[in-house]
């Protein structure tokens, strides 16, 4: 295990995609436990997808957080889309955190609703009542957080927006077998905004994998920009990178 700083984040080598998993799990548990002494409950935002779950396995193998008292959100779905299709990020939420994990309640992002603005402002209305404690993310291959691609707004004063997916991140979808082909890939989606993921007290991000090799090496030793969203977090103390071996390939103190 490898501890490293980048600028104000703090990063974490691990040397496998389960032992990274592990570890976030971990920091996730003490972040839990120090939230929930203050308060009656709380509200943590969760990502999706396959990078993720080797964290969320590791969560369903500890019996030291209390799910009763958590609500959990997430940060994305596809423009349009019902919450049974195969490739709803609610459908991945139920199966992998609601069934696994028994939160205090989940409140998915419903992107199939109309009209889309009502959903938007019935989102936003619950970030800013639950204001949630610990958002753990992903990092895309084309260094989105959420679906915000570059070139990312990292100013912007609204939580939630519908946003144009690029054709890097409509792949990546296509290549982690969510659909069939490019042209049966959504183009737009509903997500939260970078100030919302960032906003709570704890962030954790979970990028393994060998496929985000080149996007973890640009936001970690490149500069910071929109054109790598995931730049930003090095200008968040209160954020933590896990990476695996592979993951961490690309960077230069891989070479040493």
């Amino acid at each position: 295990m490898h501890e490293l700083t980048y600028d104000e984040l703090r990063v974490t080598i691990l040397d496998d995609n389960d032992a990274a998993g592990e570890k976030a799990a971990e920091a996730f548990a003490q972040a839990a436990s120090a939230e929930l002494a203050t308060k009656e409950r709380i509200a943590v935002i969760l990502a999706t997808g396959n990078s993720q779950l080797s964290f969320v396995r590791a969560l369903s193998r500890r019996d030291d957080i209390e799910w009763n008292r958590i609500i959990v959100l997430h940060m994305d779905e596809y423009l349009g889309m019902s919450e049974d299709h195969p490739a709803s990020f609610r459908l991945w939420m139920k199966k992998n955190v609601v069934d696994a994990l028994h939160p205090l309640r989940f409140e998915g992002v419903r992107g199939d609703h109309v009209p889309v603005d009502e959903e938007l402002t019935r989102y936003d209305a619950l970030l800013r009542d639950l204001k949630p404690s610990i958002c753990v993310m992903g990092i895309g291959e084309n260094g989105h957080l959420a679906f915000n691609d570059p070139p990312a707004d990292f100013e912007t004063h609204d939580l939630v927006r519908i946003v144009q997916m690029d054709e890097v991140s409509r792949r990546q979808q296509v290549g982690e077998g969510h659909f069939p082909s490019l042209a049966e890939t959504p183009t737009h989606a509903i997500s939260l905004t970078i100030p919302a993921l960032l906003s709570p007290a704890h962030v954790l991000v979970v990028a393994p994998e060998r496929r985000k090799a080149a996007a973890v090496r640009a936001a970690l030793e490149d500069e910071i920009t929109p054109l790598c969203p995931a730049s930003i977090l090095r200008r968040n103390g209160h954020a933590r990178l896990f990476l695996d071996a592979d993951s961490a390939g690309e960077l230069a103190v891989a070479a040493r």
